[in-house]
């Protein structure tokens, strides 16, 4: 009789464990091709790129007041070489305004459609802001189903755990 009763709590147990529905699949990130041309380098792409090369090596706290000094003057000054120096701000990774999204679409709004240098060198941040906007969302399903999985490991442990427990009682009983 109680080996009968332990099988079917063992039966009980496994059951739930079947029955439980695995995390849905992360769909694929969408690609998008943006076919840039070559740039060519004219003062204000060097202006544009010396000036990454100075903000990315900022400590975040310099960092931020550069941003809100940018960002206070690009309503004043909205130039081509203000909008790509906000939006590069806009994209350094480890600081409190990171915004990457924002940028994009700082770089995608170019109001001054003539085909400068500047313009193809925005659609090309313009991308990769994109594919880093992507990335950063797969990244985020992928950590809602290592949690979700680790949830459901763990209460699969308690479930062996309480079996393992009570197969212990059962053969301390005389």
């Amino acid at each position: 009789m109680i080996k009968k009763f332990h099988l079917l709590m063992l039966t009980l147990l496994l059951g739930a464990c079947k029955t439980a529905t695995p995390p849905a699949p992360v769909p694929p990130p969408v690609r998008t091709h943006v076919i840039c041309p070559p740039v060519k380098e004219t003062p204000e792409i060097t202006e544009v790129l010396r000036y990454y090369s100075r903000i990315s090596a900022l400590p975040a706290q310099d960092a931020a007041g550069e941003y809100n000094a940018v960002n206070a003057n690009f309503p004043k000054s909205p130039g081509n070489v203000q909008r790509i120096k906000l939006a590069m701000l806009l994209s350094l990774p480890g600081t409190s305004f990171r915004n990457t999204a924002a940028a994009r679409d700082l770089l995608t709004a170019w109001p001054d459609q003539d085909a400068t240098e500047l313009r193809d060198l925005a659609l090309l941040l313009s991308s990769l802001l994109s594919q880093q906007i992507e990335a950063d969302n797969a990244a985020n399903e992928l950590n809602k189903a290592l949690a979700s999985e680790k949830m459901h490991s763990k209460s699969l442990q308690g479930k062996i755990d309480a079996i393992k427990a009570y197969e212990t009682s059962r053969k301390d009983q005389p």
